[in-house]
């Protein structure tokens, strides 16, 4: 009776390793309009993603998701796995590789960027809310660098 436990133990196990608990979400990044280095980030957390004004590119907390690659002009989609929640999506290209979103004297950015919902902010980036999914089925969203 114990073995038989162990094995039915075991093959419920192996049947869930393949399960996925999240959604499948599918984020497209439209109008690149040159070549370089695109940065994704997920947000799961408000203070992290109204925090950040792109000044480094990479993992941080509160990011929850998200990749940094060579883009071509154009567009390009990636999937990203998500337990279901609500997440800010922000994207910003960089175009000279020095891994940071550049602005001018005046904070204005000089590279292209984007957040969830095509959200604007007014005198900066739009708040979490503005740029948030809620996450619980598989979809697609886009975000449209400007």
């Amino acid at each position: 009776m114990k073995n038989f436990r162990r094995l039915v133990l075991g093959l419920v196990l192996v049947s869930l390793a393949g399960v996925s608990w999240g959604h499948n979400i599918t984020i497209t990044v439209e109008n690149i309009s040159k070549a370089g280095v695109l940065h994704k980030a997920i947000y799961d957390s408000e203070e992290a993603f109204e925090g950040d004004g792109g000044e480094r590119g990479g993992p941080a907390p509160g990011i929850v998701d998200g990749l940094i690659l060579a883009a071509a002009p154009g567009n390009v989609s990636h999937d990203f796995d998500l337990p279901t929640g609500t997440y800010a999506i922000g994207v910003f290209h960089d175009v000279n590789g020095n891994n940071s979103l550049d602005t001018n004297f005046l904070g204005i950015p000089k590279e292209q960027y984007g957040f969830g919902n095509d959200a604007t902010g007014s005198f900066g980036p739009p708040s979490f809310n503005d740029a948030a999914i809620t996450v619980s089925k598989d979809a697609m969203h886009k975000v449209i660098l400007r």
